[in-house]
C-alpha cells in the first residue's frame, strides 16, 4: 500500500514543547467553535501551530497563506459559509493586511480573531522589526479596531475569552498581540 505525504504545517515547532499560553490560546478558539487557523509561518505561532497539528480529533484546520491579506479573504469566505477562523500572523506582516481589513473585513463586519506576534518590543535584535513592531496598536485604532496585548500568564484566559466573545458580538475583527513577555524573545540565531 502507498505511504500518503504529509506536510507538517507548523515546521520545526513540536507540541511537546508548546508553552502554557499556547495550550490557553488553543482551548479559547476551540470553546468558540473556531477550526481554521489562517496563517503565515513565524516562530511564536509555530509553537500554537505545532499544537494545533497535534490534536486528535482534527478540531483545528490549518491553511498556510503566501500574504497576509489572503488570509483576510479566506476569512471572509468561511464566514460566509457559516465557519469560524482566526488570522495568526507576525507584526511586521500586518502592514500588508491593512487594506483588506479596512475595506473588507471593517466594512463588511467580517468577525475573526487576529492574533498578532509582537517584534519590535524591549530586546529586540533585528532594528527592521522595530518601527512595525511599535506601529501595531496605532494601525489597529487607525481602522478601530479593537485589540488587547498579552503580556502575561496572570490574566491570559479571561483577555482571550472576553476578546474573543467582542470579536463575534460586535462582528469585526479583534487583534490579541502576543508580547514578547508573554511569548518569550527571540534568538538571535
Amino acid at each position: 500500500m502507498p505511504s500518503v505525504f504529509s506536510i507538517k504545517r507548523s515546521g520545526r515547532h513540536q507540541a511537546a514543547d508548546a508553552p502554557a499560553w499556547a495550550h490557553t490560546l488553543l482551548a479559547a478558539l476551540r470553546a468558540e467553535d473556531i477550526h481554521h487557523l489562517v496563517f503565515l509561518p513565524d516562530t511564536v505561532m509555530g509553537r500554537l501551530l505545532a499544537l494545533a497539528e497535534a490534536q486528535e480529533d482534527d478540531f483545528f484546520k490549518l491553511v498556510n497563506v503566501h500574504r497576509e491579506e489572503e488570509a483576510v479573504g479566506i476569512l471572509t469566505g468561511l464566514f460566509l459559509g457559516g465557519q469560524r477562523g482566526a488570522m495568526l500572523i507576525q507584526s511586521s506582516g500586518l502592514g500588508n493586511a491593512l487594506n483588506a481589513l479596512g475595506s473588507l473585513a471593517m466594512a463588511y463586519r467580517i468577525p475573526f480573531p487576529l492574533l498578532v506576534s509582537l517584534r519590535g518590543e524591549l530586546g529586540e535584535f533585528n532594528p527592521a522589526q522595530l518601527h512595525m513592531g511599535r506601529a501595531v496598536p496605532g494601525c489597529l485604532d487607525a481602522l478601530t479596531i479593537r485589540h488587547v496585548t498579552l503580556r502575561s500568564e496572570d490574566s491570559l484566559h479571561t483577555l482571550v475569552e472576553g476578546a474573543l466573545k467582542t470579536c463575534f458580538t460586535a462582528e469585526e475583527p479583534f487583534g490579541i498581540l502576543l508580547s514578547a513577555q508573554l511569548t518569550g524573545w527571540k534568538s538571535e540565531k
